[in-house]
């Protein structure tokens, strides 16, 4: 893995020095520290507000870490590229927000402490007694935790959530992550991961797998990780072709189940989408609940299984899925039928 990022560190250094509009200024911060959100100044964007701990600022670009809120009650901890949709590339506690009474603290003991305001931790590094000595910020997004002798104990980049940034790479044993914004189970995750043999696309709890590969001859493998370059994701190998950047791009596995390729475009620095990358290999039908709950998709179009027995939940949006015309029980079990459904996959 230190191979592979080293290599990836290089690329992405490369890629800034083809465009001087791009100089990284390191933001660094040694520890003990700590920071209280009520305490904190914020600055704006796209709706939002952040509570910065560090900033990285270019002649281009601007990344935070810090505190991220839409509402001012609840806060993730995250780092955010300024702009006008301030995209989250990374998220300490995505699904565990805190208040504003929520301390993190960067202890002398080397960890890096997120306490809500009851002083529970709801997420740390874990890198207690292992001599860091100071926590850097990078252009790109990359936080990272250094001992006195500038080695690196700990980076976000080894961490993935739902989005990659140019330049970062997964690993096996890594994978970004989704939550299904169109269905009801409580626990339904979609995943894309590094595997041996691949990248592979899947959805929990349902046995739902798509693998995809290199496009070109595999080369010979020291590790097993799939950078994200200028130009394709897979580095060393070629598995997905991807348009050349003209400044800063970042990929995101997002609620629909869709990998997206953004760009943030000079001079305003707007978030665009110039790639649906799982399409070159999918259609929308392969995609898991697509179409919602009880929805059945056939040739991009979505239907009930039996308007006899369901309907759309919403007729003007047939991607909503579809609801049983009679709740589901256990009652009268006498009365059940189980009815067939063909030519589904």
């Amino acid at each position: 893995m230190k191979q592979i990022n080293m290599l990836v560190a290089f690329l992405l250094l490369f890629f800034f020095a083809s465009h001087p509009t791009a100089v990284a200024q390191i933001s660094t911060l040694a520890s003990p520290n700590f920071w209280k959100i009520l305490n904190m100044e914020h600055v704006d964007a796209g709706g939002t507000s952040i509570f910065p701990v560090l900033e990285n600022s270019s002649s281009s670009y601007r990344t935070f870490f810090g505190f991220y809120t839409r509402n001012g009650h609840s806060f993730i901890l995250s780092i955010v590229f300024w702009g006008p949709q301030a995209p989250v590339i990374w998220s300490a506690n995505p699904e565990n927000p805190v208040s504003g009474d929520a301390i993190l603290n960067f202890t002398r003991e080397g960890d890096l402490l997120l306490q809500d305001g009851d002083r529970t931790i709801s997420w740390s590094t874990e890198t207690k007694n292992r001599l860091v000595s100071r926590m850097s910020l990078d252009v790109s997004g990359n936080l990272v935790l250094f001992d006195q002798n500038n080695y690196s104990l700990w980076q976000s980049f080894d961490h993935p959530t739902d989005t990659l940034v140019l330049g970062q790479a997964l690993c096996r044993g890594q994978n970004l992550s989704a939550t299904p914004s169109n269905t009801k189970w409580p626990d339904a995750r979609i995943y894309f991961s590094a595997e041996l043999d691949g990248l592979q696309y899947s959805f929990e709890p349902a046995a739902y797998i798509q693998l995809f590969q290199a496009i070109t001859p595999p080369t010979y493998r020291t590790t097993t990780c799939y950078a994200f370059v200028n130009g394709s994701l897979g580095f060393p190998d070629k598995i997905f072709l991807l348009p050349l950047a003209s400044s800063m791009q970042l990929m995101k596995l997002e609620s629909d189940g869709h990998l997206r390729l953004y760009e943030m475009v000079m001079p305003n620095l707007e978030l665009l989408m110039v790639l649906d990358v799982l399409s070159i290999a999918m259609n929308s039908c392969d995609y898991p609940l697509a179409w919602g709950d009880y929805g059945v998709c056939s040739n991009g179009q979505c239907s009930c299984p039996s308007l006899s027995y369901f309907r759309f939940q919403d007729e003007r949006h047939p991607d909503a899925g579809c609801t049983p015309l009679t709740s589901i029980s256990c009652d009268h079990v006498h009365d059940h039928q189980l009815m067939p459904l063909y030519n589904v996959s």
